[in-house]
């Protein structure tokens, strides 16, 4: 009897084992994604902005933006100017909660956007299958700034083209490190509609800078990124670097073409010339001595 009680416990394990492992997949394989936006669905670009949603298919959400003049595949939010099909990263947490906040004026190739819908989409990275999307409308603001050239190489010449306030006469430009120090200070005319343009050379060496516009009766703070990279291909400098001697390479001789010249190699000695001057004036002694004879 006792035996018969353990083969029937035995088999019931058994089979609920096999159960489990059969489930498990099915369970994993139905894992839901979702996306959502905080907010009435319209932003300015510069604006900050929150999607949150829920991942149950793996422990890393993948998010990227596409929409008009960015690759179909999707770039990262953070950066429009990023591999196509790459993305931000986000940790989902234990609930399968997951949040990502956009900091759009930090945005690498800012100038890329225009008044436009965007979508944003949330992919796990695990399961690349599974996504979910949403979309924005980003609309340019009343008073913005682009840089005309992002990323640049440190000397290029950057134009900055703005809309400012009506009514502002000039507006002053900066440029700060990462650290929050002013490197350069400008200062650009305003047109009577507010537009302006401006030029410089970006002598900064490779790095991320904030490029801020602003006038003391201006209410908004005008700002976009310019990226300085280091070139692909330096140029290299002839001078050779110090304490360093540099040896010659022997070179096998080559024939001498002979040059024809109008000088002598060796000048005339003035000996000739006054010894026959000294004789010519000898002769004409002589022969003025004999007529008068």
């Amino acid at each position: 009897m006792d035996i018969l009680r353990l083969n029937k416990w035995y088999c019931s394990f058994v089979m609920l084992i096999a159960v489990i492992c059969i489930i498990q997949p099915v369970l994993a394989d139905g894992g839901t994604l979702a996306i959502s936006y905080r907010g009435a669905g319209g932003y300015y670009i510069g604006d900050t902005i929150t999607f949150d949603g829920r991942d149950t298919t793996g422990n890393t959400t993948l998010m990227k933006i596409t929409g008009p003049g960015l690759p179909s595949q999707g770039v990262p939010l953070s950066d429009l100017n990023g591999i196509p099909g790459s993305g931000n990263t986000v940790a989902v947490n234990r609930d399968g909660s997951w949040k990502f906040i956009w900091y759009s004026a930090n945005t690498a190739g800012i100038e890329k956007l225009v008044t436009a819908r965007y979508t944003i989409m949330a992919m796990n990275l695990s399961n690349p299958e599974k996504t979910a999307t949403t979309s924005i409308l980003m609309k340019k603001p009343e008073f913005y700034i682009d840089a005309q050239l992002s990323p640049i190489n440190p000397g290029d010449y950057v134009q900055l083209n703005g809309i400012a306030e009506r009514g502002v006469t000039y507006v002053k430009i900066d440029v700060t490190d990462s650290s929050g120090i002013t490197l350069r200070s400008f200062i650009s005319p305003v047109s009577g509609l507010g537009s302006f343009q401006y030029g410089f050379r970006g002598d900064m060496p490779p790095g991320r800078y904030v490029v801020t516009v602003s006038n003391p009766s201006m209410k908004n703070t005008l700002m976009t990124i310019l990226t300085v990279v280091a070139p692909v291909n330096p140029i290299p400098t002839s001078s050779p670097p110090e304490n360093v001697t540099l040896e010659s390479s022997p070179t096998p001789a080559q024939p001498v073409t002979p040059v024809a010249t109008l000088t002598p190699a060796i000048p005339l000695s003035p000996l000739p010339a006054i010894a026959g001057l000294f004789i010519s004036t000898v002769i004409a002694l002589v022969w003025s001595t004999g007529h008068r004879k």
